[in-house]
């Protein structure tokens, strides 16, 4: 076994930019860290700061040049993170845990606040391939959404959707009540979710009652980021997010007792979310 390899190729990256999203959002756009670097939607990266931590961070972004990735300010990691200039250095590895698929013509994607990194990435795939993309947007309000460059898509196969809380911005609802109405009265073949556990356990419902397939990116405490330190591990049967995730098909989710529950703080107590 190669012991580089599984925990993830360490090296270190160069941030060559950085776009404030909104008041609490920065979007960090760094030097590809790899040669042969292939990194699926959905999949992500362990990313040290030094004398700070060490946390799991998904990617927005990714083409031939560079990669980016949307940091939330929620600790000391991420607020180090946020301090960051051009020209400052992280250390990385990674890629790790499985990905999105992309077998589908006509997807709806539903991210809600910081859930919509990942699918900003996942994007960008399904419409090189042609998929009709539709895409819902949410947050508690306008200051929260994550737009990224979407509002000014043009596109036949792109739908925008946006919904907000208390109704600043878009349609005044929650994410899996507009999606209710969007499954009604279109044909999709697949949702993709991301974002607040409790709304991705609401979207699990509808996609069941809908017979659509459904795949969630989950997130957990996790230190290792490759399968070796179990802390991401789930109940009942000890799934890890860090390699049997953090993207779930519906029929693991089922599975899966606390989700929708509960999640577990860095002690491995069970906190309800």
């Amino acid at each position: 076994m190669d012991l580089k390899q599984e925990v993830g190729n360490p090296t270190s990256i160069r941030i060559t930019r950085i776009v404030k999203e909104n008041r609490s959002c920065h979007t960090l756009y760094f030097d590809i860290p790899w040669s042969d670097c292939s990194i699926q939607p959905g999949q992500f990266i362990m990313v040290w700061i030094r004398g700070v931590d060490e946390i799991p961070m998904g990617i927005c972004y990714h083409d031939d040049k560079e990669m980016a990735m949307t940091v939330k300010r929620v600790g000391k990691a991420t607020e180090a993170l946020q301090a960051l200039q051009p020209g400052d250095y992280v250390g990385v590895r990674g890629p790790f845990g499985n990905g999105f698929t992309l077998n589908c013509k006509n997807p709806l994607l539903i991210g809600g606040g910081i859930g919509m990194a990942p699918l900003r990435y996942l994007t960008q795939p399904l419409l090189h391939v042609g998929s009709n993309v539709t895409l819902l947007v949410a947050a508690k309000t306008e200051s929260e959404l994550l737009l990224y460059d979407f509002e000014n898509r043009a596109s036949n196969n792109f739908k925008l959707k946006i919904a907000t809380d208390d109704g600043s911005r878009g349609f005044e609802t929650l994410a899996t009540e507009l999606a209710d109405s969007l499954l009604k009265k279109n044909d999709f073949d697949r949702i993709y979710a991301c974002g607040p556990e409790l709304m991705m356990a609401g979207l699990l419902t509808l996609a069941l009652d809908y017979g659509i397939p459904l795949e969630a990116s989950l997130e957990r405490y996790m230190k290792c980021g490759c399968g070796i330190c179990g802390t991401c591990a789930m109940d009942p049967r000890g799934l890890m997010v860090c390699v049997d995730g953090p993207v779930f098909s519906d029929e693991q989710l089922q599975n899966i007792d606390e989700f929708g529950s509960y999640t577990r703080d860095s002690t491995g107590q069970r906190r309800p979310l």
